[in-house]
């Protein structure tokens, strides 16, 4: 299986052409009517924008990078379209995979084409690319949290919020209750959401959340319980 890197989207030339997508991230279930969506692309710009459209299966290494592979997975109509300037395509996206047990991650790609003129200049031009998170969930998953607390020389320096479970955790519906030796703290997204450069957690992934501004090394032998707020 061939695995790249994706910069989800790219610095571009202020010549390149723009578009917005609708929506951002998506939830499907493996099978019925919710297989199915449609992401909308706007052409903001007053030229033709040419894109090419498809999927790629998303995982997170170790080291936090997002790496995406090749994947057949999905159906996608239509996988090419030129829009008209300051127009609107419908693209749908249909799930064709096998059922699963746990809730697995994707990304749709909207990519730029050049131009046939573009083609021949001798400049170079970057081009827009976007990447909708995509999830696909069976039914009734297990949503399963840990969180815990890391010291170092007795002071709290980070938390480790783990998905233990089947589904997909979407931490800003999260709520934590942390009692420690010291004192009762209660945090929420709006409290933490600057610690962190992602909102939801697959099966299997973690991330750690730096403690500095939170707690004090007064908090000792601190734990946390954790409330799903849908």
């Amino acid at each position: 299986m061939r695995i790249f890197l994706l910069i989800i989207l790219l610095l571009s030339h202020p010549m390149a052409y723009a578009f917005e997508l609708f929506p951002m991230v998506s939830f499907f279930s493996p099978k019925g009517s919710k297989s199915e969506q449609f992401f909308q692309v706007n052409n903001t710009t007053e030229q033709a924008l040419p894109l090419e459209v498809f999927v790629k299966q998303r995982q997170i290494s170790a080291s936090d990078t997002e790496l995406l592979a090749d994947t057949e997975d999905f159906f996608v109509f239509p996988p090419q379209v030129l829009i008209p300037p300051k127009s609107t395509q419908m693209v749908k996206v249909k799930y064709i995979g096998n059922l699963v047990d746990t809730s697995q991650s994707y990304r749709v790609v909207f990519s730029q084409l050049p131009i046939k003129d573009e083609v021949k200049q001798s400049s170079i031009k970057m081009l827009f690319q976007i990447g909708a998170l995509v999830f696909v969930s069976p039914d009734n998953v297990a949503n399963t949290i840990s969180a815990d607390i890391h010291y170092q020389a007795n002071t709290p320096t980070s938390m480790k919020l783990a998905n233990t479970g089947d589904g997909v955790v979407i931490i800003p519906q999260l709520s934590f209750e942390v009692t420690s030796d010291h004192a009762r703290h209660s945090w929420k997204w709006q409290d933490i959401q600057h610690l962190l450069n992602q909102q939801y957690l697959v099966p299997g992934e973690s991330v750690d959340i730096a403690m500095d501004t939170l707690l004090s090394p007064k908090d000792s032998q601190a734990k946390v319980d954790i409330k799903e707020n849908r």
